[in-house]
């Protein structure tokens, strides 16, 4: 546990981290929504904060040796790479990137075409986004400046009604990951396979870099990296095509319903499944397979659908369900440990003097912020009980990506187009939700559009990392607090100030203006088409959820059931299409290792794999940060 003892805070360490901060929240956007380069927060682990922590950390060793009295500890470390991670929760492609576009793009595209305003429009409050066209021409346009009375009367009334949305839900969620942290950890000892390289770079440093296993996957995984980002500058060096290869496809029935076949060698993927129990890795390319096999019967039955959108959120919401059906004794002692009920059978409290903070401080959280997303959504026009509605399929399914990353670790999780708010649609019509809940939902899209980068995974793992470490975790969680907090507000001032200059519709080769019709046309959709109850996608949403349900019974109850239900959730849908091949490969190797030489050859065989991620991570950020200097795009290692 991380209770041994509480390191005291250091004002200079969280003052390097909220300078990390700033700049990070700068480099990703400049890399993805301005260049359109690596995606430096899609992956689970962010490539900018595992470059920001790897700089450091050799830093430390620099100073360890030269100034001993500036070396950091280790907590020092985690800490600043644990802000460095949230705010790549926030200012990243899928959250920001996503967020400042719904708060523009209605009245700067609005037309008598659209009829966007008497559609929707006149239901948007003023508080949430800006609706004067001329101060949104300089943000689309460019060649303008944020820093002129009208434009920042314009848009300081959203940006801080939405830096306190984001403020309270990430740190209502914070609340949750108090409660999951023991059980999952510590009773049900799960994996965290992503910890596994910040871990190791801050636990034991010196070895760490004198392991030429290592090395030996960083030199493979950079040379490659290297060689192609050296090709996309000149094209006549040649490259090696590991990303999305094409390998054919059939051109008869039915097997041509399946699709293409697609394989790439991402060596950070093959690196981190590597850490993934074999059931688990297995589990993810088997149904990917068993998907491909899927097209091809319903083709062979005359069908064109197989509602694989409906499938995933069946799926996720079970995964979600889960964890709390299988905690339910713990989760109920803490439950009446917060409302003091006397526990049941002369069970002992739950012992919550090691956590990050006290059960009943954060019901206290939890509740108060929930109160505060309520009374959001409610001034933005919708009902309280469509508010109810939406967070109660929004926490089964952020709980299913956290668990999803607690035990398997994918490289990727993505569940586009499976939100609350299409669930919603599906089960209620558009009707019975009308004007003012649609308009709501759709302004809450930017959270839910495809739950990459989510912060609820990224808060349980930085608890991970100082339950391993023995740390304290006050340093870490005051660290985390004002990484939000600063993170939000320092993103909203780059993207505005970056973008009212190079124009979000003009230089900027980002999916600003894209995330912008994608948002606002399906509300127009639903609106000009209303929708009924859709019984057929709400039957394959509830097969999909019990049969989530009936693989996790089989592996509890079963030992040679060889499938977890992690992998169909992953595959269901659309999170694992370029990734089946790297995780394919990561766990014919790990099956290989254990079969010749047990768990020593693993152990020995682990730094070659670290040193695939972090080679891969390296030379990406090394290509980004050149793209960012040189103000170009550059090779994308990730997209």
């Amino acid at each position: 546990m991380a209770n041994g003892k509480q390191h005291r805070v250091k004002p200079h360490i969280l003052l390097i981290g909220l300078a990390l901060v700033a700049f990070n929240s700068y480099w990703c956007l400049m890399g993805t929504e301005v260049w359109h380069s690596t995606q430096l927060t899609i992956a689970s682990l962010f490539f900018n904060a595992v470059f920001t922590l790897l700089v450091f950390v050799l830093l430390n060793l620099l100073l360890q040796r030269f100034l001993p009295r500036l070396a950091m500890s280790q907590a020092d470390l985690q800490t600043i790479y644990v802000m460095v991670v949230m705010v790549t929760t926030i200012s990243g492609h899928t959250m920001m990137g996503y967020l400042i576009p719904v708060l523009a793009h209605t009245f700067q595209f609005a037309s008598p075409e659209n009829e966007w305003i008497s559609l929707f429009g006149n239901n948007i409050p003023n508080w949430i986004a800006v609706k004067d066209p001329r101060i949104l021409d300089g943000f689309y346009n460019g060649d303008s400046t944020l820093y002129s009375a009208s434009v920042l009367n314009a848009w300081i009334p959203p940006v801080l009604a939405w830096s306190s949305f984001v403020i309270a839900l990430w740190l209502t969620l914070l609340a949750v990951t108090v409660f999951l942290r023991k059980q999952w950890t510590e009773n049900e000892r799960l994996n965290y396979p992503i910890v596994q390289l910040p871990l190791a770079l801050t636990s034991n440093p010196k070895r760490f870099f004198r392991s030429h296993w290592m090395w030996l996957g960083f030199a493979l995984a950079g040379s490659v990296e290297l060689l192609n980002g050296l090709s996309f500058l000149f094209p006549e060096i040649p490259s090696l095509p590991i990303r999305n290869k094409r390998l054919g496809q059939f051109t008869s029935k039915p097997w041509s319903a399946m699709g293409p076949i697609n394989i790439s060698f991402y060596p950070f993927s093959i690196g981190l499944m590597f850490f993934t129990p074999l059931d688990l890795s297995f589990s993810c390319w088997f149904f990917w397979v068993l998907t491909r096999v899927q097209l091809i019967v319903t083709d062979m039955f005359g069908a064109r659908n197989i509602y694989n959108l409906e499938q995933q959120t069946g799926a996720w919401i079970a995964f979600g369900c889960i964890p709390l059906w299988m905690g339910r004794r713990y989760y109920g002692r803490i439950i009446r440990k917060v409302f003091g009920i006397a526990q049941r059978g002369g069970e002992s409290a739950p012992d919550d003097s090691g956590e990050p903070m006290r059960y009943r401080s954060a019901a206290v959280l939890f509740s108060v912020g929930l109160l505060f997303l309520f009374f959001f959504c409610f001034q933005m026009g919708m009902a309280l009980w469509a508010i109810g509605l939406f967070f109660l399929l929004y926490f089964p399914m952020i709980l299913g990506i956290t668990r999803i990353r607690a035990e398997i670790g994918p490289p990727l999780h993505q569940l586009i187009l499976v939100d609350p708010a299409r669930t919603m649609v599906l089960g209620l019509g558009t009707r019975r939700l009308g004007v003012g809940n649609l308009t709501g939902l759709t302004f809450l899209y930017p959270f839910v559009r495809c739950f990459r980068a989510h912060p609820t995974p990224s808060e349980l793992e930085a608890f991970r990392l100082a339950e391993r470490s023995r740390i304290g975790y006050r340093q870490l969680l005051i660290g985390m607090i004002l990484a939000i907090a600063f993170g939000i507000v320092i993103t909203f001032w780059a993207y505005l100030h970056v973008l009212y200059d190079m124009g979000a519709g003009s230089k900027a080769r980002g999916w600003i203006v894209y995330m912008g019709w994608e948002t606002f046309n399906r509300l127009q959709t639903w609106l000009v088409s209303p929708r009924e109850t859709s019984v057929p996608e709400l039957s394959v949403i509830g097969s999909s959820f019990l049969f989530t349900i009936f693989l996790m019974v089989m592996k509890i109850r079963f030992l040679w059931w060889p499938l977890h239900p992690g992998g169909y959730v992953l595959v269901s849908g659309t999170g694992m299409g370029r990734l089946w091949f790297p995780i394919f490969l990561s766990w014919l190797a790990k099956a290989t290792v254990l079969k010749i030489g047990g768990v020593k050859l693993y152990r020995q065989a682990v730094p070659f794999f670290l040193g695939l991620i972090l080679g891969d991570y390296t030379l990406g950020c090394v290509w980004s940060l050149i793209g960012l200097v040189m103000k170009m795009p550059t090779y994308i290692v990730w997209h």
